[in-house]
């Protein structure tokens, strides 16, 4: 990464054997791969980890939430297309980062698999590029899990006071700021008891779902199945269906988004190169589930289409929950209370994943005061300093709801768009070395006790050994058998293509200032504004380093030549020793 991100020399580690194996060993072994020390707590587990990244992604509840802009690109039917499309090529995307998150299970994610796969000429751009997108994704999930809850609070007071109150942008930046304080305070004061707190929201997660569902089909007049499978709706104004369908694609995209949550924890989590990969599928599986069941439910319980567009609220589910329980508005607030809670819930488990982030990559160097935000706090092992700037970013995002109606569609396009190019890099980059064949394959006993070449010095010192070559690339426990493999690789490449393209694009073919899709204009900023920082920031980390290395290497010459010139003189003494005692004989 031009500098940024550190070639750290293999750690040597001490040989146990394969029979003294243990989760706790992979994960040392894991650290030692990696060159870096361990200096995070591993407090999650399987239960607790599920629990954050299933939570995190807010699926069924973000099918509620999004599937306005589907309907108005779409319809009912282009919806359920959508979501059986976008579940299954997201589980074609990320079973390929499962692998590489059993191979290198790194709270670094995507940037350090960029550059771990990269050829040596390109992989520093490459990892720094992905690890900056990455920092865009994550940040920008938190404001929209702000900004999610600021606008469901507002449907509930336009709901129960509908004479009275209306709608300010100003409002709407206070309850987000409202929420990301509270999600601050959890993950820095409750840091230490987080893993409990998110096994618990898994449960609530789960119950949540029935206790939308049940009443929503008991209450309501349900439509015909031929209407909610065959209605196409073209209101944006498109040239023909088929760019309405791709315009509305990212509708059921974003409940998706934040699936490698996990991923970021991997260095909190115990036995992570089994359990994260493991952790991606299922969440992805189980959520995808949740979120089709949601989404079929709302639309046979949906009546009139145009009713529920033309309402007042933000979101057209709040009206289909009024007409469900017959125009109760207690009934109303009560279900939709439940999706707020649990959105305000999941703030938790996305801070933490952004936070994370942001300190594994200024772990390597990347962002601006890497070194500020790479500290830990000695007392509660927490990256107290990213914590506070994940706050301080999503406080500024948050005033985009000042200016815009459509700032929670402009934020999830720009965090797909940023999402769907830092995971495409390591993607194409694994496809390559698959091809290659450049990738060995797993032996747990080999990989542990040090047996699988040159680069792993298995000593009783635990030192570095710095002359040794970089680490192979070996597959982790967990994988996809080939040809399978390749073809799921090549299938998760196609799909983040048409993603990324369609996830710039407005809402309707007519465009406003007011309705733009703002997140071209965002995610070319960053990308430029990350590209003129790594050519300035990381010349000057290299020529330190180089001048650092060069003074490394005069000293180890120096003790080199010191140590000659002293084994030497020892010789010379033992020898005269020797002549002098066969003289006296």
């Amino acid at each position: 990464m031009g500098g940024i991100l550190q070639e750290s020399p293999v750690q040597s580690i001490t040989a146990r054997g394969p029979k003294s194996t243990g989760r706790w060993r992979r994960d040392e072994v894991n650290m030692h791969y990696l060159g870096k020390k361990q200096v995070l707590k591993r407090r999650f587990g399987v239960i607790s980890t599920l629990g954050l990244s299933t939570t995190l992604m807010l699926t069924w509840e973000g099918v509620l939430v999004y599937f306005g802009f589907g309907l108005e690109n779409g319809g009912s039917a282009g919806l359920v297309t959508s979501f059986v499309l976008s579940w299954v090529c997201f589980l074609a995307t990320m079973a390929p980062l499962a692998e590489l998150a059993s191979m290198v299970p790194t709270s670094s994610g995507q940037y350090h698999w960029a550059y771990m796969l990269a050829p040596k000429s390109s992989r520093k751009l490459l990892s720094y590029l992905t690890g900056w997108l990455s920092v865009a994704v994550w940040q920008s999930i938190v404001a929209m899990g702000g900004i999610l809850c600021a606008t469901l609070i507002e449907d509930l007071l336009v709901l129960t006071y509908p004479d009275n109150y209306r709608v300010q942008g100003w409002h709407g930046t206070l309850l987000i700021w409202a929420t990301v304080a509270s999600a601050l305070f959890v993950n820095s004061v409750l840091g230490a008891w987080l893993p409990q707190i998110e096994g618990f929201i898994l449960y609530l997660h789960v119950l949540g779902f029935f206790a939308i569902i049940i009443p929503l089909l008991h209450l309501a007049d349900r439509v015909e199945a031929v209407d909610v499978f065959t209605r196409w709706n073209n209101d944006g104004g498109w040239p023909n269906m088929g760019v309405a369908f791709l315009v509305g694609i990212v509708t059921n995209i974003g409940p998706f988004i934040g699936a490698d949550g996990a991923v970021h924890l991997a260095e909190e989590t115990q036995n992570a190169s089994v359990v994260i990969p493991w952790n991606i599928m299922v969440t992805i599986l189980v959520n995808g589930l949740f979120g089709f069941g949601m989404l079929l439910a709302a639309l046979f319980c949906m009546g009139d289409l145009q009713s529920a567009m033309q309402s007042d609220m933000n979101y057209p589910f709040v009206s289909i929950f009024f007409t469900s329980t017959k125009q109760s508005a207690s009934g109303t607030c009560l279900m939709v209370s439940i999706v707020l809670v649990l959105s305000f819930f999941a703030t938790f488990g996305q801070f933490a994943g952004a936070s994370r982030q942001l300190w594994a990559f200024a772990r390597d160097k990347g962002p601006p005061f890497s070194g500020w935000l790479v500290l830990v706090n000695p007392r509660s092992y927490l990256p107290l300093n990213a914590i506070w700037t994940t706050c301080l970013v999503s406080i500024l995002l948050g005033l985009i709801n000042i200016g815009s109606d459509t700032a929670l569609h402009s934020v999830l396009s720009f965090t797909v768009s940023s999402w769907e190019a830092a995971s495409a890099i390591p993607l194409a980059l694994l496809l390559w070395n698959r091809l290659t064949g450049r990738i060995q394959p797993y032996d747990e006993d080999k990989v542990v006790s040090g047996a699988t070449g040159t680069w792993w010095v298995v000593d009783d010192d635990n030192s570095a050994n710095s002359s040794s070559p970089q680490p192979p690339l070996i597959w982790g426990p967990w994988r996809i058998p080939e040809p399978l493999g390749t073809i799921v690789n090549i299938i998760g490449l196609c799909w983040i293509s048409i993603a990324f393209f369609f996830s710039f694009w407005p809402t309707a073919a007519q465009v406003l200032p007011k309705s733009m899709n703002w997140s071209v204009l965002m995610t070319g900023f960053w990308f430029v504004f990350g590209l003129v920082y790594y050519w300035v920031h990381g010349r000057k980390i290299d020529k330190a380093k180089a001048k650092k290395a060069k003074r490394k290497a005069k000293k180890q010459e120096k003790k080199k030549k010191a140590a000659e010139k002293e084994e030497e003189e020892e010789k010379e003494k033992e020898g005269g020793v020797k002549v002098k005692e066969e003289e006296e004989n």
